[in-house]
């Protein structure tokens, strides 16, 4: 079964790079959809649709057609493909998000390297999203299925799991994030996106 999902990941990921080389096609999109919901299929099956593995996948490539997120969704499939090459499977979610989150935030810092502030900020926001999702859920403590992301960090607070400190901190990144998911890319710039990426692999991780 291990070598069935494995195999079948790394046709995604192939399906996905042949993708990317050709977004002159008109069927373009329709590719890209098909690819979307196959990727989202086998995550699903093999991680389970609440894994860090599929809402990130989900919610990278969540752009519509818009070519620039398909690296990242293969980044996604690639980190996921080694975690099963390495016989960690289901609900292994720490060891799955430690793999995972290091290869987006790779991505992340990769695509700021290269000038595209915009979807550097988005993957960090991803990263931060899933995280506080992990503390709430090592800490026992139950979020409503559809929660604002500063919501959790209020509750994070409130329960004393970080202090003020540390949940202002977490909140301006929060804030950069939301910025570029509702359009609003004049309000930050490289460097603070730089900032966001640095804090998260030095201090989010560790929390």
């Amino acid at each position: 079964m291990r070598e069935s999902v494995s195999d079948r990941m790394q046709e995604l990921i192939i399906e996905g790079q042949l993708i990317t080389k050709n977004t002159y096609l008109i069927e373009w999109g329709a590719a890209f959809r098909k690819w979307r919901l196959g990727c989202l299929n086998i995550l699903e099956r093999t991680f389970g649709k609440e894994s860090d593995a599929y809402t990130s996948f989900s919610n990278i490539t969540q752009a519509s057609n818009n070519e620039v997120w398909v690296p990242y969704g293969i980044a996604v499939l690639e980190a996921a493909r080694e975690i099963i090459e390495k016989g960690f499977l289901y609900k292994i979610e720490h060891l799955i998000s430690a793999d995972l989150f290091d290869s987006v935030l790779e991505q992340a810092e990769h695509l700021l390297s290269e000038g595209h502030k915009d979807p550097a900020a988005i993957l960090g926001r991803v990263v931060i999203e899933q995280t506080l999702k992990q503390i709430a859920e090592r800490e026992g403590i139950e979020l409503a299925e559809k929660v604002k992301l500063s919501t959790i960090n209020d509750t994070l607070k409130k329960e004393k799991v970080y202090d003020k400190i540390k949940w202002r901190l977490i909140q301006s990144n929060i804030d950069l994030g939301n910025y570029v998911a509702h359009g609003d890319f004049d309000k930050y710039n490289n460097k603070q996106v730089e900032e966001m990426l640095n804090w998260i692999r030095k201090n989010l991780m560790s929390l």
